[in-house]
């Protein structure tokens, strides 16, 4: 069988981390993924304050629409400049602009300014996410890497549990004013965790002038790579289907089902539930057998899951599809991440994580106005069979790819 690292077999391994710096690093990652909590839930109760529904939407897509533009443009960034570099620029500039959120709201509010804000902060966000991805290969070896990238997934769904309650407590007992200060502090504490960390020296020969040359390069690569290609692809098919359900379908489901908003937020839990036992049992295995194999059933089992949507009519039923589709994301973001960072040299790593960042985070917007075009016009049981049509093609794409079947981990090593 073949190994992932074949790029990084001969490279220098990253120095060894003393074990505070790591936990370090692991938890104010989702300390200030809570701040982000805070400061979107700030941001749109500012403007629904300011001008309603529509004003939430206008405020919310100006900052999603730069951050998916320009994400290849933050993974050139990354593999030019370095990724922690290029994280505490961003970290730096998010603290900055929180402070100047803070005087906006205090001094004179209005949707103009709202907008800016979000702009600009959606376009330092995608300099951050490749960068940020782009650090794990460089800090520990790739034998850990799935214990630590599972261990990163269960931060950010600690932080999503927690990030939202206490950003409505921090709304409604001192204001957005406090909620946007707070939020600076979390960057600045992730800014002091990335400072601490050792990193493996990052390559600079053969890069091309321009950020347009690197990013048509870093295509190429992908393209060029089947392993790398065809993960990414399940990696976004499979997050454009979930996505798009779970922001529109199951709202309608649990409408349908007369569950109303309850069980709508049981389903919710179900997912997260699903994603961190998946999560949890990746940390625990470390290297799992034949992962590329296990990826690609994964996704054949997320599809068969959104196909029995539509005939769930119980809610405990429903939520037991709820919690095995957040597992079936947990094991393909778990495993996949991770795969991909092995396989692609230090120098594309940045280029590469933007594309992975695209396929997650950057399709969100497009997923849920698809997901609600069919809710709405064709109903539920064609949203979830689109859905799960997606996934499936995803999936066959890797099961029938040689290259990814035959994928394995790196044993681990000591560092």
């Amino acid at each position: 069988m073949t190994h992932t690292a074949e790029a990084l077999q001969h490279a220098e391994l990253p120095p060894r981390q003393p074990r505070w710096r790591l936990a370090f690093w692991l938890t104010a990652e989702p300390i200030s993924l809570i701040g982000d909590q805070i400061f979107f839930l700030a941001l749109a109760w500012t403007a629904v304050q300011e001008a309603g529904p529509a004003g939430v939407g206008m405020v919310l897509a100006a900052g999603a629409v730069p951050r998916a533009l320009f994400m290849l443009f933050g993974g050139a960034a990354v593999d030019r400049l370095g990724p922690r570099r290029v994280a505490l620029a961003s970290d730096a500039l998010r603290s900055l602009l929180m402070l100047v959120a803070t005087a906006i709201v205090t001094i004179n509010t209005s949707i103009p300014l709202l907008l800016a804000l979000a702009v600009i902060f959606g376009t330092v966000d995608a300099l951050f996410y490749p960068a940020t991805n782009a650090l794990a290969p460089m800090v520990v070896a790739p034998g850990h890497l799935v214990r630590v990238q599972n261990l990163r997934a269960l931060g950010s769904r600690a932080a999503l549990l927690i990030g939202a309650p206490l950003g409505g407590l921090l709304l409604a007992t001192k204001g957005p004013a406090v909620s946007f200060t707070v939020n600076a502090a979390t960057f600045a504490l992730s800014a002091a965790a990335l400072a601490v960390l050792r990193l493996r020296p990052t390559q600079t020969e053969g890069r091309p002038a321009s950020g347009a040359q690197q990013i048509l390069q870093g295509l190429r690569y992908i393209i060029g790579r089947p392993r790398i290609r065809n993960l990414l692809l399940l990696v976004a098919l499979l997050e454009f289907a979930v996505n798009g359900v779970i922001n529109t379908a199951f709202p309608a489901l649990a409408a349908t089902r007369d569950w109303g908003a309850q069980g709508l937020g049981w389903l919710m839990a179900a997912l997260g539930a699903g994603a961190a036992c998946a999560a949890l049992t990746l940390v625990i295995i470390r290297r799992p057998p034949t992962p590329g194999l296990i990826v690609g059933c994964a996704g054949v089992a997320g599809a068969a899951v959104m196909a029995l949507f539509p005939t769930a009519t119980a809610l405990p039923t429903t939520l037991t599809l709820s919690l095995a589709l957040g597992a079936v994301g947990g094991v393909v973001g778990g495993i996949a991440l991770p795969l991909v960072q092995t396989d692609t040299p230090p120098e594309f790593l940045g280029r590469t994580m933007s594309m992975f960042a695209l396929a997650t985070v950057g399709v969100s917007p497009l997923s849920i106005a698809a997901a609600a075009i069919v809710t709405e016009r064709g109903g539920l049981q064609p949203a979830f069979i689109t859905a799960a049509a997606l996934a499936l093609i995803g999936s066959v794409i890797c099961l029938t790819s040689r290259s990814v079947r035959d994928i394995t981990f790196l044993p681990t090593t000591g560092r």
